[in-house]
């Protein structure tokens, strides 16, 4: 079976520059085309209160997700996204489409590791964004965040507004966030494809090999 593999996280990989229509055109039957292989970079991690009996649980690392874009659940929506991006570079203007896998992770994560009464958790943001764009994908550092504004102050409250309105009228942003569920498997050393049910069971993402695959409902 072809894939097309994405390396999220990566500049060059997370990021596809449009040029014409005819380029989004080819991405477009690319991206439907095939099932998307993408290396993301997932963390969670739990803190118990001292005195519990549950140990801490970390988890963090790289993962192959594997994207099965004709699901009913991610076509129409990656369509009419695309679409829409196509008829903005018709008129002459700038788009980013941003494909989201962070929500769907984050649900993953939360139901693989849970939290008994006691507990803090907290899930880092995830590497799972690929943009496709014929400007440039937005600077996350002037999003809505409680902590950029406690430790940069008036700063970022003088030039976050300023960036977000110059975004507006130069660049049109598309977010989709697919969210299928997602199914775990791996690989055993015979080479047989299971389903893994048991949230410890976590192999290495080797650079040559991959150990361990995450893959939304096929």
């Amino acid at each position: 079976m072809r894939f097309q593999l994405y390396e999220l996280g990566c500049l060059s990989e997370s990021q596809i520059n449009i040029h014409s229509v005819e380029d989004l055109d080819c991405f477009h039957e690319e991206i439907l085309g095939v099932p998307l292989l993408l290396r993301i970079w997932a963390e969670f991690q739990r803190n118990d209160y001292v005195g519990s009996a549950q140990n801490d649980a970390k988890f963090e690392g790289d993962l192959a997700l594997l994207v099965d874009t004709s699901h009913p659940m991610i076509r129409p929506e990656l369509e009419k996204a695309l679409d829409r991006s196509r008829k903005i570079l018709q008129s002459r203007g700038k788009f980013c489409l941003q494909i989201d896998f962070g929500p769907a992770i984050d649900v993953w994560l939360k139901a693989n590791y849970p939290q008994p009464c006691c507990t803090i958790g907290s899930i880092r943001p995830h590497k799972a964004q690929l943009y496709i764009t014929n400007m440039g994908k937005p600077v996350h550092c002037f999003d809505c965040n409680a902590l950029w504004c406690l430790f940069l102050g008036m700063c970022w409250m003088f030039s976050a507004p300023c960036y977000k309105i110059y975004r507006s009228i130069k660049c049109t942003d598309i977010i989709i966030s697919p969210s299928p569920p997602i199914i775990r498997r791996t690989i055993l050393p015979s080479g047989k494809i299971v389903e893994v049910t048991r949230y410890f069971f976590f192999y290495t993402f080797l650079s040559t090999f991959i150990h361990k695959i995450i893959c939304f409902a096929v």
